[in-house]
């Protein structure tokens, strides 16, 4: 059995600049390096084992971000501790 891990794939800086950081906007341009190396991506395996369900996974994870918006109050109530860093 072969378990790889997605760890080191995901966080090749040749591939994704600044790794350690969260920026989603490098997914949006279709010729960026996050694009043009899908095989990096290994969330949902690549090439002919790549997972069956990765277009329902996907809009089910947005139809689930969209009902939490719609249902969900995002207003941030100040306390106490709200200026606190921990």
């Amino acid at each position: 059995m072969v378990i790889p891990s997605l760890y080191p794939s995901l966080q090749d800086p040749e591939v994704y600049p600044n790794p350690d950081q969260f920026i989603p906007e490098r997914w949006l341009d279709p010729n960026g390096n996050a694009n043009t190396n899908p095989k990096n991506y290994l969330v949902y395996g690549s090439g002919p084992h790549r997972c069956i369900g990765q277009e329902y996974a996907n809009m089910h994870i947005g139809l689930l971000l969209a009902t939490a918006v719609v249902m969900m109050d995002f207003e941030h109530h100040r306390t106490e501790t709200s200026d606190e860093i921990e």
